[in-house]
């Protein structure tokens, strides 16, 4: 159901001033090794950084040899030649039109991808960081892996994945036209909201607020009918926050949260899933068993994540 915001001024108990989160992505963190995976991320990089008026970091993260696997001399020559190799690529990468006209950083680092772009997001207190998640070497595992729990889990600024579902065709122009917002109501999952507000309102994007109920629940005769009273509860919570301007719909299903999440996202044709993920002391040790992992995986579209 399409909801739509109506604001009478000629009577000031039914006005409703709109408390549209302030979201400043000033410094975006784009971490890359180069390769056609990894690059399908750069057209977001591009649509989000030209809308915010964002400098772009590019970080490429590349790993010494082990001394125990070659000799040193022959290391310290492999590794210099890594880094002339990613030093090349990251001047390409400078003439590319996306990233044209954009104030860009280039940082090519040896050491560990977590522990890197952390120092990174760190120092250049970063807002924003984007990835493609299934290249190779180092960023291999950004979403399928220790790499992406980790910067889930520690992170203070959110992180943008293209997974290895997302097609290149799709992400050739990064329009965002639908956001879809998946979630249970509680605290960490709204973590969140204020950013897809505020790129629903730049946008002019429809958002989608989405409540999977339990497949249980279902077979209760009255299911959607009180299913409706949550449905006014999430419009109380949220609509406030959502721009004037944008579009919204509340939407209440039932079903495994997972399913009914990609299904949605597939059907509305949504262009980004936001997602909040518990902070590094609560997620789950086992974060592949995860609705956020899964969906990650999963998805046709980019996903953003915060943690609490």
């Amino acid at each position: 159901m399409m909801v739509e915001k109506k604001v009478n001024i000629m009577n000031a108990q039914a006005v409703v001033v709109p408390i549209v989160p302030k979201i400043e992505l000033k410094r975006i963190l784009y971490a890359t090794d180069f390769s056609e995976a990894s690059l399908s991320a750069l057209p977001l990089v591009s649509t989000i950084a030209r809308q915010y008026g964002s400098r772009v970091f590019v970080a490429n993260i590349w790993s010494p040899i082990p001394y125990a696997m070659v000799t040193s001399e022959n290391a310290a020559t492999v590794d210099r030649a890594d880094e002339e190799q990613a030093r090349v690529h990251a001047k390409a990468l400078l003439a590319t039109p996306e990233l044209n006209g954009l104030p860009v950083t280039v940082m090519v680092e040896p050491g560990g991808p977590v522990v890197e772009l952390t120092r990174i997001v760190r120092q250049q207190k970063i807002d924003l960081l984007i990835a493609g998640t299934h290249g190779r070497t180092g960023l291999r595992h950004l979403v399928m892996g220790s790499v992406a729990e980790e910067l889930l889990r520690s992170l203070a600024c959110p992180v943008l994945t293209v997974g290895p579902n997302v097609t290149a065709r799709s992400m050739k122009s990064a329009d965002i036209k639908h956001i879809l917002f998946p979630t249970d109501l509680s605290e960490e999952s709204r973590t969140v909201f204020p950013y897809l507000a505020s790129l629903a309102a730049e946008y002019k994007a429809l958002l989608t607020l989405l409540h999977v109920l339990p497949i249980e629940t279902a077979t209760n005769s009255g299911a959607r009918v009180l299913a409706e009273p949550l449905r006014q509860e999430m419009q109380k919570m949220f609509y406030p926050r959502i721009d004037p301007r944008s579009p919204a719909e509340f939407v209440i299903d039932f079903g495994d949260a997972t399913e009914k999440i990609l299904a949605h996202a597939d059907s509305g044709k949504a262009n980004l899933i936001g997602l909040g993920v518990r902070r590094a002391g609560e997620m789950t040790t086992h974060f592949r068993n995860t609705v956020a992992y899964k969906i990650l995986l999963g998805a046709h579209c980019p996903v953003l994540t915060t943690r609490a």
